[in-house]
């Protein structure tokens, strides 16, 4: 009759929950595009969220952690993020099996915690990029402490199969044999971060697929083979980050190389630098990205009878839904810290396609002139 309360007792001490929330509101002034799925009109749906996490101490040195995330949004991928188990053997090793975040970028441990970092929305022309923010598999991470200077290694191998959705389509995704290294240097106020990432990537989307089959079949293969979602990707990244009390400096650098169709070989980097005066805090910052997609083939004849012009109108539909692009924005914003779990947050950001581009306007008209201003207010909360 003692043994049972005190065993929950213990059990109960052993876990911890906590969570996460954000209300993001956010609208463009120019009713000729859309940007991310917002329009000109005011939209609570694209990125509110809230996610629960539990973490439970098993033994002392393994531990599990689950992760779940219910997300708004036309791209709506809510479900479990995290599930995995920790084991450290040392205090400087820390080992982790099953599925996590892939640590592609310097914030994608905590992407979707707004409260972490000071925009609205974190600079979308590098954060936009990379499409498989999870996976399955093991991930190690040495770290080093000393009195000035710090130093953390992480490597991971595993796999992706998942289902997504992505500007509305529904892709199944297989990335066999992903992997990767991070290498994270700090000393005294600065954080500078490398990594290099990589798989083989297998990308369905039903209709491209079908079609491409047609072409094969019919002995187009070149024009099948450019539609193609099948090879590997690659992707390199660098940060450089400052931070005192009264000032901070943030940079990331990245670059994507692949062999599929619907991913582009993309550069993207931000530069943002702002000011800290507790309970507040401002800040400017400029984005920039160059996203290249493979050039398209003239194999299907045209006038030679109406099948093939059908399949060469319908090749030429599918290509111009892609295009090489590149935005610019200029974003500056502020973030008011009201408790120490909660915050308000407000950003005014210009688009810009550079000329000769269009930009990541996921819809423009023809008299879009290739400008625009989003603005977005956020409420964040940690518990």
């Amino acid at each position: 009759m003692i043994i049972m309360p005190t065993v929950q007792a213990e059990v109960l001490d052993d876990l911890e929950f906590s969570g996460f929330a954000r209300i993001v509101a956010g609208y463009i002034d120019d009713e000729h595009a859309e940007f991310n799925g917002y329009e000109n009109k005011v939209s609570l749906n694209q990125q509110s969220l809230i996610g629960l996490q539990v973490d439970y101490q098993i033994i002392d040195n393994l531990s599990a952690t689950a992760q779940v995330i219910g997300r708004t949004g036309d791209d709506n991928d809510s479900g479990i993020e995290w599930l995995y188990l920790t084991y450290a053997p040392t205090k400087a090793l820390r080992l982790k099996l099953g599925r996590q975040r892939t640590p592609v970028f310097s914030y994608s441990d905590f992407s979707d915690v707004g409260f972490a970092y000071n925009w609205v929305s974190l600079p979308q022309q590098v954060y936009q990029q990379f499409l498989f923010p999870n996976f399955d598999g093991l991930h190690a991470n040495y770290e080093h402490i000393g009195e000035n200077v710090s130093l953390s290694v992480e490597a991971y191998f595993g796999e992706i199969d998942r289902k997504y959705m992505f500007q509305g389509d529904s892709l199944n995704v297989n990335v066999d044999n992903i992997h990767g290294i991070v290498s994270t240097l700090g000393y005294e106020s600065w954080t500078l971060r490398a990594s290099y990432h990589r798989g083989d990537v297998d990308v369905t989307q039903q209709e491209l697929s079908d079609f491409s089959d047609i072409l094969r079949g019919v002995g187009f293969t070149q024009s099948a083979d450019s539609l193609t979602n099948v090879g590997e990707a690659e992707f390199y990244q660098l940060s450089a980050f400052y931070e005192d009390l009264d000032y901070f400096f943030r940079s990331e650098v990245t670059r994507l190389r692949t062999e599929l169709f619907l991913a582009p070989d993309s550069n993207g980097y931000f530069v943002s630098g702002g000011l800290n005066f507790s309970p507040f805090s401002i800040y400017a910052s400029v984005s920039r990205d160059t996203n290249k997609y493979s050039a398209s083939v003239s194999e299907i004849p045209i006038g030679a009878n109406a099948q093939l012009d059908q399949l060469a109108f319908g090749y030429q539909e599918i290509v111009s839904l892609i295009g090489s692009n590149s935005t610019v924005s200029y974003s500056i914003g502020g973030r008011w810290d009201y408790r120490d779990n909660l915050a308000f947050k407000a950003q005014a950001t210009l688009l810009k396609e550079r000329d000769g581009y269009h930009g990541l306007f996921t819809y423009r008209d023809q008299t879009f002139d290739g400008k625009a201003m989003f603005y977005q207010l956020a409420l964040e909360w940690v518990f």
